[in-house]
């Protein structure tokens, strides 16, 4: 009886974590990672650098998220025309920044001032923006 007892408890032991499932895969971070959202027609404000090709944006309800092109030098010509901190509308799917992911999993900064990469698929004017 006592055999039996510690034998259904050891099993137990190793069972019941594998049907919890306490073990979350984790978000792969990057432009070829997974996707986490996605923005569509989304206001920010742009942050364009046309001689290094590269570009980030914030949202206009996060501020304290920035958003990393993953794709500037495909998406310049559209770009080339905006000032800087100039308010468009963007569509995008977004990933974890891999430096962000790795640097800030456990700090109270990490969890306030998020860093993502954006495959922008379109940006355009803000027409009716301030």
């Amino acid at each position: 009886m006592l055999k039996s007892f510690l034998r259904i408890s050891l099993v137990a032991v190793f069972l019941i974590p594998l049907t919890i499932g306490s073990c979350k895969k984790q978000d792969k971070c990057g432009c070829d990672g997974d996707a986490l959202g996605t923005l569509v027609e989304t206001p920010v404000y742009i942050y364009v650098d046309v001689e290094n090709s590269s570009a980030y944006f914030i949202t206009e309800y996060d501020p304290y998220s920035t958003y990393y092109f993953c794709n500037p030098s495909d998406m310049m010509d559209k770009m080339d025309g905006f000032d800087w901190g100039e308010r468009v509308k963007i569509d995008c799917e977004f990933f974890w920044e891999c430096n962000y992911m790795y640097q800030a999993s456990n700090s109270y900064y990490g969890s306030m001032y998020k860093k993502y990469m954006a495959e922008v698929t379109d940006v355009k004017e803000d027409l009716y923006g301030n």
